[in-house]
């Protein structure tokens, strides 16, 4: 360190943040790579104290974070202000390569795989709270999260189309492919470098994120990270990294807490922890809304048009998923003679392939409680209450877990969360509710037939432990989901009997599973001779 800055500089820069001259003595030792018992030992003075002064430093320098990378932090500020004052504008944090002043004599973009957008509706409230925050505010990291197909991607491409030109850099990757860190880096480096090959090894991420960092400050960038929940580890609470890929938690920290005019626009459907530990005046998140504009749009480009009834009702069933309505408008159109009013009496629930498969991936992303909040809240139907769900329906969890397991539902962007005059109160996203309502008819079915076949009760896992009579809809004047689940399963059973007795042999069979659970006690059989009894009593009205 020393051998590139004059020491006489470095005291400079040190005494303008007020250190000290104890602790410039000991940040000199530390920059020379000396460790902090090798320090303690010269200086007569303990490990803590050595680590109390170095972190003053770090604090006058407005370093945060943990680790060795405020160190390197700390050398790559004196570096790059040294460089500065000698007007070396091409500087490079290697010492070797440098951007040249060809390279950065224009604006520099690199589009990636961000999808071409033709079309677009709308959004201009949102598209002026993220300008403000990108541009006028200097945010360092705003998260732009959402369900698969709510248009987070074309808002983002629009958003970026409109601030191109306030940057120096634009650069826009996907995630889909699973890049790993150290590819990543290299990758973005060679971009920013002007395609030269740093000197700094692969497997050092650190001095990688330290590097990106010194590019960041120099020149002022636009960094777009879609898809980004590709990254985050499935079937654990929401936010945590994939095996391999946790120090991409150490680059958003970073570019999180480091003093630059840059910005990382992330686009995820799962908002990582550390965003939401990072929250404040440079770090913000934002979910699109729900709007109706842009579904009438959809519709008006198909040549459709629907009462306000019915609007209500399509956004009561699809809510902000764009995607849905793209696709429900062209199967009125094809199937239903653009007639929206046929269409909804036809389909009380019609989700496509296409997005039954994304919200199935959302699905085998949750932990195991997460799943079985999913699947009461969709028997309740209504928004229910942390307290609801703790006392009538969750008792076995505690109260942490339940909390812990909510928010990661809210931040998967599964849930909602309403204020309802002193209490919050939970719904699932209203395609989600219609997905697992579905799934759930399927799983019930499966479950009968198997019990029938093998006469073992141990197959009745949902029968037994949810309680399908809960009915929190009545209160409110609501659509019933628990009797439509039962109400779809009977259904579903009775087209597998029409080819025998019809409704005689589903009664024989619903009768043969009563008499299986009749003799058992309630510990064995859980909610199952009840929920038996209430498929039982729709076959015989």
């Amino acid at each position: 360190m020393t051998t590139q800055i004059p020491q006489n500089f470095v005291q400079t820069i040190a005494k303008e943040r007020g250190v000290t001259d104890a602790e410039l003595e000991t940040v000199f030792m530390a920059l020379d790579g000396q460790t902090t018992s090798a320090i303690a030992t010269k200086l007569g003075i303990s490990d803590i104290a050595v680590r109390k002064r170095l972190g003053e430093v770090y604090k006058k320098f407005q370093i945060s974070g943990n680790g060795p990378g405020k160190l390197s932090e700390l050398r790559h500020q004196l570096l790059l202000s040294y460089n500065q004052e000698i007007g070396l504008r091409d500087f490079s944090p290697t010492g070797k390569g440098s951007l040249s002043k060809m390279a950065i004599a224009h604006r520099q973009q690199d589009w990636g795989e961000a999808p071409d957008v033709t079309v677009f509706y709308g959004r201009t409230q949102e598209l002026n709270t993220l300008k403000q925050w990108i541009v006028s505010d200097n945010c360092r990291l705003v998260a732009l999260l959402g369900l698969a197909g709510s248009g987070k991607t074309t808002l983002s491409v629009k958003l970026v189309s409109q601030i191109q030109n306030e940057f120096d850099f634009v650069v826009w990757r996907s995630w889909r492919s699973h890049p790993t860190p150290q590819l990543f880096l290299t990758n973005l480096i060679q971009f920013f470098s002007n395609h030269q090959t740093s000197d700094l090894p692969p497997d050092d991420i650190n001095g990688q994120i330290s590097l990106l960092v010194d590019y960041l400050r120099q020149h002022r960038s636009l960094l777009i990270f879609d898809d980004f929940e590709a990254v985050l580890k499935p079937e654990e609470l929401a936010g945590n990294y994939r095996p391999g890929w946790e120090e991409y938690r150490d680059l958003i920290v970073r570019i999180s807490e480091v003093n630059h005019r840059s910005c990382l626009l992330v686009i995820s459907a799962e908002e990582p922890t550390e965003i939401a530990l990072l929250a404040g005046e440079k770090v913000r998140s934002f979910k699109p809304e729900i709007s109706q504009e842009i579904a009438q749009n959809i519709f008006q480009e198909k040549g459709l048009s629907a009462q306000n009834s019915e609007w209500k009702i399509l956004l009561e069933r699809y809510g902000g998923n764009l995607l849905a309505f793209k696709i429900v408008a062209t199967t009125i159109q094809d199937f239903f003679e653009g007639n929206v009013g046929s269409f909804l009496e036809a389909t009380a629930l019609f989700i496509e392939e296409h997005i039954s498969n994304l919200l199935a991936q959302q699905l085998e992303r949750m932990s195991n409680a997460e799943t079985e909040i999913t699947y009461w809240l969709t028997i309740a139907e209504t928004p229910v209450s942390l307290g609801t769900l703790r006392q009538e329906i969750l008792a076995k969890y505690s109260f942490s877990d339940l909390v812990k397991n909510l928010d990661s539902l809210s931040r998967r962007s599964l849930i909602e969360k309403i204020h309802q005059g002193t209490e919050t109160v939970f719904i699932l996203q209203p395609l989600m509710m219609k997905y697992v309502a579905d799934r759930l008819v399927e799983k019930l079915k499966y479950e009968i037939l198997e019990t029938i076949k093998t006469q073992k009760i141990e197959n009745m896992r949902l029968l037994k432990d949810y309680d399908f009579s809960i009915n929190f809809a009545k209160k409110v004047g609501k659509y019933d989901a628990s009797s439509y689940i039962l109400k779809m399963v009977k259904n579903r059973l009775q087209v597998l009997c029409q080819k025998t007795k019809g409704d005689e042999e589903l009664l024989n069979i619903l009768n043969k599973l009563a008499y299986l659970l009749a003799e058992k006690s309630t510990f064995e059989v859980g909610y199952a001779r009840e929920n038996i009894a209430l498929i039982m009593a729709q076959t015989e009205s």
